[in-house]
């Protein structure tokens, strides 16, 4: 579900990236979607329905400086810049949650 609907979005992102739109109206409303893919992907992951940073270390996938990035990818989210995050981010999801789901299954 999550990886056919990333790589939609970012074929659409990388073409309008190219095109230099991301700052149009369609090219946000995009990047909005793309960052909200990103936060649902990071709470299925971690089996939570809702993000709250208080709690935040008691999850058991959280990339380095999760919080700081993800701040900035807020503040930067309809820039170049906060779209190379958000993808640089789900790679890292990916990743570890591989990972943790290997390390789970052999408990």
């Amino acid at each position: 579900m999550f990886k056919e609907k990333f790589s939609q979005l970012e074929s659409e992102l990388d073409e309008m990236s190219k095109l230099r739109q991301l700052k149009t109206e369609s090219g946000k409303a995009l990047l909005d979607q793309y960052f909200d893919l990103l936060m649902a992907y990071f709470k299925d992951i971690n089996e939570i329905e809702d993000y709250d940073a208080a709690r935040i270390d008691a999850l058991p996938v959280v990339p380095m400086n999760f919080e700081e990035r993800l701040s900035y990818i807020e503040l930067r989210k309809h820039h170049f810049m906060g779209y190379q995050q958000m993808k640089t981010m789900k790679q890292e999801l990916i990743k570890m949650n591989a990972s943790y789901q290997i390390r789970k299954k052999r408990q």
